[in-house]
């Protein structure tokens, strides 16, 4: 997928200056932010891992890490975003880093379809919160075990 340059979209708005009072222009503005931010998560994640393939002595990347101020752990999870979903199209990239992480941890079968949450709703991943997506990577887990010893149980 071609990632375009998003870096002109961007208009800081100085902390003095009154926002909006229409809930329809900060709507629009929030979600102009929300896309701006999940396509820097992709950017963000392809650079991280190219500079751990290709660029660094082994042990130097955390090193590089911490003189650039990123913490190992968005690091790891931004890199995670990139291998398991940048080809994906079907992913928005509007969504935060918390819910592509969770994303791009479930196995990739389960990652477009409709599932049933406890509440009753029926949802895709990428239309679930963090919450909802641990929810779900619980039940998928029960289902395996579940699986698992039924397996069990037929080889005894």
């Amino acid at each position: 997928m071609e990632r375009k340059d998003i870096t002109q979209q961007v208009v800081e708005t100085p902390s003095d200056q009154a926002l909006s009072t229409d809930l329809t222009q900060i709507t629009t503005e929030i979600k102009s932010y929300q896309s701006i931010a999940g396509q820097s998560i992709f950017e963000i994640g392809r650079r991280l891992k190219w500079v751990k393939e290709n660029d660094l002595v082994h042990g130097k990347y955390g090193e590089w890490l911490s003189s650039m101020k990123i913490d190992q752990t968005f690091a790891n999870r931004a890199v995670k975003i990139v291998n398991e979903l940048s080809s994906n199209s079907a992913t928005s990239p509007n969504l935060t880093v918390n819910v592509l992480y969770e994303i791009a941890t479930l196995p990739e079968e389960e990652r477009q379809k409709l599932h049933r949450l406890e509440s009753g709703e029926e949802k895709t991943p990428d239309e679930m919160t963090v919450r909802e997506l641990r929810e779900l990577k619980k039940q998928l887990k029960a289902k395996d075990d579940q699986h698992a010893e039924e397996q069990a149980a037929l080889k005894n």
